[in-house]
C-alpha cells in the first residue's frame, strides 16, 4: 500500500515537471517571437545569410529514358544563424517547431531549377521540422517526392552509365543576401547521404557527391547561389542481355541452318530464313518502343542492325546458291542439247557454224558454274560464325570498356 502511495506521487510530480517544462518553453517562445518579423531576412542590414546543406535520398524510385527524368524522396536539411532567436539555455537544449510553428520562422527560399513535379508528405502529420539553438542556430527538415529532368547520354545504351545533377538554388535572395554551401566534410550535417539498401529498376547507385566548384549563377535580376549534387546510376545490364541480346543472338544462328539445308530445298531454306528475318524484326520494333527516341545511334541500334544484317545476309547467300544451280540446271540442258547437235552435225555437215555458237554459249556457262552451290554452302558454314564471332569481341571491347 505504501509503496502504491509512493509511486503515484513519483507519476504526479513527472506530470507536473512536464507541464511546468512544456508551459515554460510556450511561454519561451511566444516570447521569442515577439516582435520577430518572418518576412526579413536575419542580419538584413549585415552580410548575408550563409545556408549550409544537406540532403538525405531516402528512396529512388524509378528512372525513365523516354522522359529523360528520375523521382527521389529526400530530407533537405538547411541550417543557418539568426541572431533575433537566441535565448539563454543550455548549449544542448532545443527549441522544436513543427507544421504551424515552422509558418513563424525565416526560412530560405530555395527551389529545384530542374523540377517537373514533387509533393511534400503529410502522413501522418507534415514531415517538416524546424529546431531553435540557443545562440541562434536554426536547423530546418524537411521530407517530399521530388520528380527532376536528367538529360542522359544514351550512345552506350543500355552499357552506360548516366550522371543526373540535383541542382537547389536561392529563389528571392541574391548573393548579397543569401549564400548557399554544402556542409563541410567534418561536419555533422553530412552534405549528402543515401539511405542503405536503396535500389532502382534499371540501375545501379553508384555514388552521389558534391559539387563544390560552382556556386552563382547570373541572371537579369542578378547573381543567384546555388548548388549541384552529382548522382551516378549505372545500368543494370542483365535485363537487357537475356530480353535482346540473348534471343537476337540466338535468331542469327538459327539463320545458319539453311547452310545445311539442301540447295533444291527451295520452300524449307527460304521459309527458314524468312521467318528469322521477320522474327529479328519483330524484336528490333519491341526493343525501340521501349529505347529512349534520341537522334544519334545507341548501342542497341548497333547490335540488332548488325544482327539484321547477318541475317539478311544469310538470305542474299541463299539467293547465289539459288542463282548457280539455276545455271547448273541450263548448262546440263545445253550440254545435252550440244550432245543431240553433235550427232546432227556429224550427219550434217552444213549446220557446223551453228554448232560452234552452241559450243561457245556453253563455255560461258563454265566460267559462271565453276563454283559449286555445295561449296558455298560450305564455307559459309565457317565465314558467317567466325565473322559474327568477330563483330562480339568487337562490340562488346567497345562498349563494355
Amino acid at each position: 500500500m505504501v509503496y502504491n502511495v509512493y509511486l503515484l506521487l513519483v507519476i504526479l510530480l513527472y506530470c507536473d515537471a512536464v507541464l511546468t517544462e512544456n508551459a515554460t518553453t510556450r511561454r519561451g517562445i511566444s516570447d521569442l517571437l515577439t516582435g520577430y518579423d518572418k518576412i526579413l531576412r536575419p542580419n538584413m542590414e549585415g552580410p548575408p545569410v550563409i545556408v549550409t546543406t544537406s540532403i538525405h535520398i531516402n528512396n529512388f524510385y524509378s528512372s525513365t529514358d523516354k522522359g529523360m527524368d528520375y523521382t527521389t524522396t529526400i530530407f533537405l536539411r538547411t541550417r543557418w544563424n539568426d541572431p533575433r532567436l537566441q535565448y539563454n539555455g543550455a548549449p544542448n537544449h532545443t527549441i522544436t517547431l513543427h507544421s504551424d510553428g515552422v509558418k513563424e520562422v525565416w526560412v530560405p527560399p530555395l527551389f529545384y531549377p530542374d523540377e517537373k513535379s514533387g509533393h511534400f508528405h503529410k502522413l501522418t502529420t507534415e514531415n517538416i521540422l524546424l529546431r531553435i539553438y540557443p545562440d541562434g542556430t536554426v536547423l530546418h527538415s524537411a521530407r517530399f517526392t521530388i520528380k527532376l529532368g536528367c538529360m542522359m547520354k544514351l550512345e552506350r545504351y543500355p552499357m552506360d552509365e548516366q550522371t543526373c545533377n540535383m541542382e537547389i538554388e536561392s529563389f528571392t535572395y541574391t548573393t548579397d543576401d543569401l549564400i548557399l554551401q554544402w556542409a563541410p566534410e567534418d561536419d555533422d550535417l553530412e552534405a549528402l547521404g543515401v539511405q542503405e539498401g536503396i535500389s532502382l529498376p534499371q540501375f545501379t547507385f553508384k555514388d552521389m557527391e558534391p559539387d563544390r566548384s560552382r556556386t552563382t549563377r547570373h541572371y537579369a535580376t542578378g547573381n543567384f547561389s546555388y548548388l549541384i549534387a552529382k548522382l551516378r546510376l549505372r545500368r543494370q545490364q542483365e535485363i537487357f542481355i537475356m530480353s535482346a541480346y540473348v534471343p537476337s543472338t540466338l535468331i542469327v544462328i538459327v539463320s545458319w541452318f539453311s547452310f545445311w539445308i539442301n540447295p533444291n530445298c527451295e520452300p524449307a531454306r527460304v521459309s527458314l530464313v524468312m521467318m528469322a528475318l521477320l522474327t529479328l524484326c519483330t524484336q528490333m520494333n519491341g526493343i525501340q518502343a521501349k529505347a529512349p527516341n534520341i537522334a544519334h545511334m545507341k548501342a542497341s541500334d548497333v547490335w540488332m542492325s548488325s544482327c539484321l544484317v547477318f541475317v539478311f545476309a544469310a538470305l542474299v547467300e541463299y539467293a547465289a546458291v539459288n542463282f548457280i544451280s539455276l545455271k547448273i540446271k541450263m548448262q546440263n540442258q545445253n550440254e545435252q542439247s550440244l550432245e543431240m547437235v553433235n550427232r546432227a552435225v556429224s550427219k550434217n555437215p552444213s549446220t557446223e557454224s551453228d554448232f560452234e555458237t552452241s559450243v561457245s554459249k556453253s563455255n560461258q556457262y563454265d566460267v559462271i558454274c565453276h563454283v559449286r552451290p555445295q561449296r558455298i554452302d560450305y564455307y559459309s558454314r565457317i565465314v558467317f560464325p567466325i565473322t559474327f564471332m568477330v563483330f562480339n569481341v568487337f562490340y562488346w571491347l567497345i562498349y563494355l570498356c
